[in-house]
């Protein structure tokens, strides 16, 4: 069945589950639990659900901007680097860093230690 108004995900839960956070300055480690129920897995891929790079600097963008309560958003990213794949029922930990001298977040996923993408957002109008 098609969804010819594209809005299938609102009906779903598309954001993981925040376990814990830390914060120490401008840096931010959340630890996630990404269910295999989210929208973002659906498809992508059947019998191997991994979750799409796309989504993952969606939490990040998202993540970051509440919790350094940012009024603006984006204009570019870079450095973007995905290392290993993100499955399913993943315990993730996702750092992110504000730097206000260059205009800039930087993130990393990890799992079990391991980097599985890392890079920055440049915010707009830096």
């Amino acid at each position: 069945m098609t969804d010819p108004d594209n809005k299938t995900w609102l009906k779903n839960r598309t954001d993981p589950q925040v376990l814990s956070e830390t914060r120490d300055g401008e840096v931010v480690a959340l630890e996630l639990f990404a269910p295999g129920d989210l929208f973002q897995f659906q498809g992508h891929f059947p019998g191997d659900p991994i979750l799409p790079g796309v989504a993952q600097l969606d939490w990040v963008a998202r993540f970051a901007k509440s919790r350094f309560d940012l009024d603006r958003g984006f204009r570019k990213l870079g450095q973007l680097k995905f290392s290993r794949l993100i499955r399913a029922d993943s315990h993730l930990t996702l750092t992110v860093k504000l730097d206000r001298g260059k205009g800039r977040v930087s993130f990393s996923f990890s799992e079990g230690g391991e980097i599985c993408s890392s890079g920055f957002l440049e915010l707009a109008g830096t």
